[in-house]
């Protein structure tokens, strides 16, 4: 059954459902006895005026049908005159809703029917720009062609979006003319238009095209966009600048209003490992007032390895914000320097010593969160130096998981470290019993 089907039954349904309550209506017109004596009384009259009509010779057929659709009419008013004033408003407000019901759906057929002309237009026109565009790229190269109807604002933005979606599956020399003909055709011209648009999703793809056929050009335009309040629009813009900005791809860091999201952060990331891009350093955001930049700067800086980072990222360890000290104790760990033990163990009875909020649960769990990347940290640079410190977090550690890393770090990278988990046996409580049991399974295993 086709939608329209479908549109046409509802709609009758609905329209029987109201002449149902309209005809409920009449009928409650004609329950005081003064009401049924007044319209019997009026039906009469009107009744004896059609016979007298009727008798005195009236034959033709239009006639008596226009005289009957008068009587009718006429008894309708009569209706609604002598009804009270509740079943008057209620009889305006089903004849309202009837033709609300009339027009809207009449609308939605029309629209209907032009989306569905839309649509096969668009199919059909993509289908033909596919094949002109193969024929273009594997045709000659100084050879001229011509591609149908792009003058028109509907079929150019077809193609627009067929060139965008051909390219961004092709590489090389086909990939090079596909951007050629995107300049030639001055498609840039449609996409720096979108970026005017008042819809921000107009703008984002705008932007998105630009990056994608590498306008560089369009960078004073994009740039407005990396600090908009809409996030979606501002991560299209940020990404892009990390691609067509070849000087300084990350300068819309330095004055970032709002908070870069972790899904932010990882469509910068991915710009900047896709296209091979290359950052001296991050040391400039460490210092930033935005806490969140300062946090990629720091991760970013771990995951490139930058070990010339490592003095500015130790004194982070000092930072007032949690997710920055956590930032830098991941880095630290992965810098993998064996002075950091020092810091480390510093930084977990700092973390240890700082009191907890009891009205802020996620405080608290920041706390946590940066004493055991800590106590994570520490496990690749260990030495013999930090057992009595390993043991002394052993027998003070009331956290479950802080507990576990300990344990495992004794008996794995801390030579003899059967005999000191024996030695906290003897006077651990229950829980850590518990994990010292299990962790003795699993080495044996």
């Amino acid at each position: 059954m086709t939608m329209e089907k479908r549109f046409i039954k509802v709609f009758l349904a609905t329209m029987v459902l109201f002449l149902a309550v309209f005809q409920f209506t009449l009928t409650l017109a004609q329950g005081s006895p003064e009401s049924e004596s007044k319209a019997f009384s009026q039906t009469q009259q009107s009744n004896e005026s059609y016979t007298a009509d009727y008798d005195a010779g009236a034959s033709n057929n239009y006639t008596v049908g226009q005289n009957s659709l008068n009587n009718a009419w006429q008894w309708f008013v009569n209706r609604y005159q002598i009804a009270s004033l509740k079943v008057k408003i209620l009889v305006v407000i089903v004849i309202y809703l009837l033709i609300s019901l009339f027009f809207l759906f009449l609308f939605i057929m029309v629209n209907r029917t032009i989306k569905t002309k839309q649509r096969r237009h668009a199919q059909k026109m993509k289908e033909l720009y596919q094949v002109e565009l193969t024929d273009y790229l594997f045709g000659e190269e100084n050879q001229s062609f011509g591609f149908t109807g792009i003058k028109n604002n509907t079929n150019r933005e077809i193609f627009i979006n067929e060139l965008l979606s051909l390219h961004n599956n092709l590489y090389g020399e086909a990939a090079s003319r596909l951007r050629d003909l995107f300049f030639n055709l001055e498609l840039y011209k449609d996409s720096l238009n979108k970026t005017h648009n008042r819809r921000w999703n107009i703008k984002a793809k705008g932007i998105g095209e630009l990056a994608q056929m590498d306008v560089k050009d369009a960078n004073n335009e994009i740039v407005k966009y990396a600090n908009y309040k809409n996030q979606i629009l501002r991560m299209e813009a940020q990404v892009a600048l990390v691609k067509l900005n070849d000087s300084d791809p990350l300068f819309f860091l330095d004055d970032l209003k709002y908070e870069l999201s972790e899904w932010e952060q990882i469509n910068i990331l991915n710009t900047l490992m896709h296209y091979q891009i290359n950052i001296e350093s991050f040391e400039r955001w460490m210092s930033s007032k935005n806490n969140t930049v300062v946090v990629f700067a720091v991760k970013m800086a771990g995951l490139f390895k930058h070990i010339q980072s490592w003095p500015k990222v130790l004194e982070l360890l000092e930072h007032e914000d949690p997710k920055v000290r956590l930032a830098a104790i991941k880095t630290l760990d992965m810098f993998e320097v064996a002075e950091n033990a020092g810091p480390f163990k510093t930084i977990y009875e700092k973390e240890q010593a700082i009191e907890e909020k009891e009205d802020d649960v996620f405080y608290n769990l920041n706390m946590n969160r940066n004493r055991l990347a800590a106590m994570n940290a520490l496990e690749t640079v260990v030495t013999p130096n930090d057992i009595e410190f390993i043991e002394k977090v052993l027998a003070t550690e009331k956290d479950f998981k802080i507990q576990q890393r300990v344990v495992n770090l004794i008996l794995k990278s801390i030579p003899n470290g059967q005999a000191i988990i024996d030695r906290a046996y003897v006077n651990a409580d229950l829980q850590l019993k518990k994990i010292i049991d299990h962790a003795k399974q699993t080495v044996e295993q």
